[in-house]
């Protein structure tokens, strides 16, 4: 979905696949990083013709079997709806005379652990980390330090809002049986994300996590969270103006930036995940090999296949580019995702969209 405003909050959200009180010290921490260059090509022995990379959607999305990379699987929406719902059913079987919050609460006392909760948190704050090292890399022609300390200043000050207690989410109960993630900013100016508790039950994937999560984050700096904020960064509009060209963005004569029928907020948030997921499985390629780091790249993104390119819904166009899009182009197109799917790192990748430095014109220069 776009932004939309919900009980006093602005929202968006990552559907169709979309307070901790704890510090990070008492949090257990998600699998080991290992630190690899993703440019060893010993890593990298599959056979791309095979791999169809010419064809990343399909790759992904068409094969009947769920993929188990070392961390886990990835659901589908519906599925973790259905038993999250079955869940809600059977405490309300057990307990007829409870009223509708102690109902809640025994939904999030045995969903909402001590252990899912951890996961995320740890991704979470991976996720960050992540983001900060990777705009701090960026060279001062794309970001001035002060440009640097604003976006992650931004970074800094979302909260992950995860129950207990269930009260945490009375603005939006409901999001307790979703798999959706939410990243909501307050019309006080206070910035959160919400994951909701299908997702949490059955987020098994540690790929797939990084990659909502950091979709979230993502929309925390997106072009148009920062036009909000009052700020203005050239970078960005060299970026957009790539999205556009590469039609990443539907062209549409109704589309008006940062308002209706327009793709932009959703469309830098996926571009944003990649690059995370894409330093995320840097880190792991000394650990996984073969089918190991192939399955973990396409877990990443296996949740956003479930709306078929051939019949997409109409609404969530609105303000999502296309599944294929969102896997063809902006992820399956990506240099270093493309060699960890066993696929030639250059083809087609020339024109991938990224921040691209600025170098001003002195006068008398020729």
């Amino acid at each position: 979905m776009g932004v939309a405003r919900q009980h006093g909050w602005l929202t968006s959200d990552r559907s169709n696949r979309e307070t901790f009180s704890g510090s990070a010290s008492t949090i257990s921490p998600g699998p080991t990083l290992g630190r690899s260059l993703a440019d060893d090509s010993a890593l990298f022995s599959l056979n791309p013709v095979n791999l169809g990379c010419n064809k990343i959607y399909d790759l992904i999305c068409k094969k009947p079997q769920v993929d188990l990379d070392p961390t886990g699987t990835v659901h589908s929406d519906e599925e973790s709806e259905k038993e999250a719902h079955e869940i809600y059913r059977e405490i309300i079987r057990k307990n007829p005379g409870w009223s509708p919050d102690q109902v809640d609460e025994e939904f999030v006392h045995l969903v909402y652990t001590h252990q899912n909760r951890a996961k995320i948190y740890s991704a979470f704050e991976m996720v960050k980390r992540t983001l900060n090292h990777w705009i701090d890399q960026e060279p001062e022609a794309v970001f001035t330090a002060h440009e640097k300390y604003q976006i992650k200043d931004r970074i800094k000050k979302v909260e992950l809002q995860l129950p207990p207690p269930a009260q945490l989410y009375q603005d939006e109960p409901d999001l307790l049986t979703k798999s959706e993630l939410l990243y909501e900013r307050k019309t006080s100016g206070e910035t959160a994300l919400r994951v909701g508790g299908a997702y949490l039950l059955f987020a098994k994937s540690w790929f797939n996590i990084v990659f909502s999560l950091a979709h979230e984050l993502g929309h925390s700096i997106d072009p148009c969270e920062i036009r909000s904020a009052g700020m203005s960064f050239p970078a960005y509009d060299r970026l957009v103006g790539c999205f556009l060209e590469h039609r990443l963005i539907a062209l549409r004569n109704t589309r008006s930036e940062c308002g209706g029928n327009d793709q932009l907020s959703e469309t830098f948030a996926d571009w944003i995940a990649v690059q995370v997921t894409a330093e995320t499985l840097v880190n792991y390629s000394s650990h996984l090999h073969g089918s190991q780091i192939l399955n973990a790249a396409q877990n990443s993104v296996r949740d956003l296949c479930e709306a078929e390119p051939e019949a997409p819904d109409q609404t969530d166009l609105e303000f999502h580019p296309s599944s294929k899009i969102r896997i063809e182009e902006i992820f399956g197109k990506n240099p270093k995702i493309r060699k960890f799917l066993g696929c030639d790192p250059s083809l087609d990748t020339q024109n991938y969209c990224q921040f691209v430095p600025h170098y001003p014109t002195h006068p008398g220069a020729m």
